[in-house]
């Protein structure tokens, strides 16, 4: 069991352009070795091929880059997804406030201008000061909440 043990190390520790050979001995045993038996007539051989190990860690470097990867790309399509989503919602948002967006502005250049306040029974009366300045601070605070897109 020793034996078998010492050829394995020995065939790991071998480089991968080197050639082991394996025959059988005269009592039948398995024997190893870098040359051909040549003491042995008769004695039938073969080649061994035998691959190096992996170089220590580079197994490990490897599944932690494709891990890498894929927590990498996992993490752009979520980021597209939100993106999508969120353009949906801008879009959503657009639709349902242009027309209203649009009002307040034409309304807030209006009261720049020399306008009357309708009340809701009809009447006609002119706007105070600090009647005018609160409206449009109302519509200009109603605009920037409403109409950023």
């Amino acid at each position: 069991m020793k034996l078998i043990g010492v050829i394995l190390l020995s065939l790991a520790a071998m480089s991968a352009s080197a050639e082991i050979y394996r025959w059988k001995d005269a009592n039948g045993n398995w024997q190893f070795g870098d040359k051909a038996p040549q003491n042995q007539p008769n004695s039938q051989h073969e080649t061994i091929d035998v691959k190096p190990p992996p170089m220590i860690g580079q197994d490990e470097a490897q599944d932690i880059h494709a891990r890498t990867q894929r927590l990498l790309e996992s993490q752009q399509a979520q980021a597209r997804h939100k993106a999508q989503v969120e353009e949906k919602k801008r879009e959503e948002h657009r639709k349902r406030f242009s027309k209203r967006c649009e009002e307040a502005e034409e309304r807030l250049e209006r009261m720049n201008r020399p306008f009357v306040y309708v009340d809701e029974d009809g009447t006609r009366r002119d706007a105070s000061a600090a009647e005018v300045i609160a409206d449009q601070r109302k519509t200009q605070k109603w605009i920037e909440e409403h109409c950023d897109f």
